[in-house]
């Protein structure tokens, strides 16, 4: 995990303080972990495992008796596919774009992550030059009258 993301996921945290409980939030992930878990037909052995954490963490979790770390809850959501967002309550629904562009851009040289951003401001400005051109002209201006 990189700073830029344990940073969004204590701000996350510190921001739901504000509006839940506390003891909400991590009933709340204790719950996401276990119908992750039980949808994907794993056993709390099995996930632990998977995730290369002890064997009773997972029960742990589910029983709240421990908290998962931000970087735990990364690794859920890694093994899991959904967005960080998924384990924290009114947060659910949020888009997985940040999450997809921050997983896919893990790891890549400065120059490189220049070079993504240059492409993703082209192509939005592509896309903006193709719907200016697709308007339909006034009549004046179809007529060169404009």
């Amino acid at each position: 995990m990189n700073r830029s993301q344990s940073t969004f996921i204590r701000m996350t945290v510190s921001y739901l303080r504000r509006m839940v409980h506390v003891a909400d939030i991590y009933t709340h992930i204790s719950k996401v972990i276990r119908d992750l878990r039980e949808k994907k037909g794993l056993s709390q052995e099995a996930l632990a495992a998977a995730i290369s954490e002890p064997s009773n963490t997972v029960s742990r979790w589910e029983t709240e008796t421990y908290r998962p770390s931000a970087e735990q809850l990364e690794k859920l959501a890694r093994f899991f596919k959904v967005s960080i967002t998924a384990f924290f309550p009114g947060m659910e629904k949020l888009s997985d774009v940040p999450a997809a562009l921050a997983s896919a851009t893990r790891g890549l040289k400065k120059d490189d992550l220049e070079e993504v951003i240059r492409y993703a401001e082209f192509r939005k400005a592509r896309s903006a030059l193709k719907q200016a051109k697709a308007k339909p002209k006034a009549k004046g201006e179809r007529d060169g009258n404009k």
